[in-house]
């Protein structure tokens, strides 16, 4: 869900130290907000695309 977020979103032109473009996606927790988990402190993005694959 994040990463079809962020690939419909101008995303694909993000380099290394961008800002990442506001998004919120539901998960097991509930939905997030980056702008509200950011009110936290610094966020990581990391994405992993073999999760939850046999591969």
């Amino acid at each position: 869900m994040v990463l079809a977020t962020l690939l419909t979103s101008n995303a694909a032109a993000l380099q290394i130290g961008d800002p990442a473009p506001e998004f919120s996606v539901s998960s097991t927790k509930g939905e997030i907000v980056l702008a509200e988990v950011l009110q936290k402190g610094p966020v990581v993005l990391a994405l992993y695309y073999a999760d939850f694959t046999s591969g």
